[in-house]
């Protein structure tokens, strides 16, 4: 690669990498100002987590039919107008929206365009670069949890300083990254489609080694979007200062960054099993012992915090990769099938915790939450250690195909 070549690439990396931490900001905004909006919209802890429920349909249980979308009629439009659609909808619907359900809507359809960004974004990232793709998907998926970090800061002060319309002008940095993006992706074709393969799907064999797995996913995920939810509730109850709600979630991402990038190194020395158990069991145990399901906002409140937030992130490399492992030659949907399905039915599952916490307390709800945590270490305990076993040679490799030579050798 010549050095204008590399120049290009590095140059077309850093913008889309700016993007993607733009995009993935926006579907967490609304939550540092839920307790605002459940003032302002008169509903309580139950419709808070219906809204995580609802937004996980398009953010995550449609990303599988949109990546196959993308395969066949993709493009930089398709990544361009899903981070158009992403911003306005997000960003202008907390402005603006009348009442609780106009904002669902809004905020599905901007979920869905978060949901059209991811997975053809991540093909021209793999497709950008020649060589050391891993360290490139690295580097690209990092940026997304720095937009998860600055959205919440931001949301709170575009809101103090100046209002709604502070935070309707938080659609500006969506529509200057989509303008960037479609600079520097334009050139690139589209990655070509994947011929269909003649080897059907094995799901007896899929469900059969990943039931364990679906049921894992839904309770991490239960318990994680529930707490997650609850978090700035329980901040504003106890009288914590909105100024500081975007600093709490904040602090969330910030060392969910650093868990998921650990438990991805722990894994491959120790295997997967290890980092499963180990982030569930200390995320369970922050909920409850550490302090959110106590009283008071001072240091234990966000040491509690901050320990919750690299726990419970920590198993985030291991479960896709495990996921990926249940349809070795379908890596892009198994991505999407297995984290979409089991992350959407858990999130629907904070409508319940959200219930609960209406009715009979916050307290009760996170100790609701962290026990959903606690119960996913029953089939974490029974998955294997090691996400890609060979048993007897006859299970293909990772990316193999089934009716391959080499994979019936």
């Amino acid at each position: 690669m010549t050095a204008k070549a590399s120049q290009v690439v590095c140059a077309r990396s850093a913008v889309w990498a700016a993007a993607h931490a733009v995009n993935d900001g926006y579907p967490t905004l609304y939550l540092a100002l839920l307790p605002v909006l459940m003032t302002r919209w008169h509903f309580g802890a139950g419709r808070a987590g219906l809204l995580a429920g609802l937004l996980a349909v398009t953010t995550q249980a449609l990303q599988p039919w949109l990546g196959a979308w993308a395969d066949r009629r993709g493009g930089p439009w398709f990544v361009v107008g899903g981070l158009l659609v992403g911003s306005l909808g997000n960003a202008l619907g907390l402005a603006w929206a009348s009442s609780y359900w106009v904002f669902a809507v809004v905020l599905m359809l901007g979920g869905l365009g978060n949901a059209a960004f991811h997975p053809h974004m991540a093909a021209l990232v793999s497709q950008n670069q020649a060589t050391h793709q891993g360290r490139s998907m690295g580097g690209w998926m990092v940026s997304g949890m720095i937009g998860h970090i600055l959205a919440p800061l931001a949301v709170v002060a575009l809101w103090r300083g100046w209002g709604w319309l502070g935070v309707q002008s938080l659609a500006l940095p969506g529509l200057l990254a989509a303008f960037a993006l479609y600079v520097s992706a334009r050139a690139i074709p589209r990655p070509a489609p994947r011929p269909r393969s003649p080897h059907p799907i094995e799901w007896t064999g899929a469900w059969r080694r990943g039931r364990g797995f679906l049921a894992l996913m839904v309770l991490r995920s239960l318990g994680s979007a529930s707490l997650l939810m609850l978090l700035p509730i329980v901040w504003h109850q106890r009288g914590g200062s909105p100024a500081e709600t975007g600093a709490v979630l904040a602090l969330v991402y910030a060392t969910g960054m650093v868990g998921n990038l650990l438990g991805g190194v722990v894994s491959d020395a120790w295997g997967a099993r290890p980092v499963l158990l180990g982030s569930l069991v200390g995320a369970s145990g922050a909920a409850v012992v550490g302090g959110l399901a106590t009283t008071g906002t001072g240091w234990t409140f966000w040491t509690a915090v901050a320990v919750w937030g690299f726990a419970v992130n920590g198993a985030g490399a291991v479960m896709l990769v495990y996921g990926q492992s249940l349809f070795p030659t379908r890596l892009g949907m198994a991505s999407g099938l297995t984290m979409g399905l089991g992350n959407t039915v858990g999130a629907f599952g904070a409508w319940a915790v959200g219930a609960v916490a209406q009715w009979r307390g916050t307290s009760l709800a996170i100790d609701v939450a962290a026990a959903c945590l606690l119960a996913g270490v029953l089939p974490a305990w029974g998955m294997p250690s090691s996400p890609f076993p060979e048993e007897d040679g006859s299970r293909p490799k990772r990316g193999q195909d089934p009716g391959s030579p080499a994979a019936k050798s």
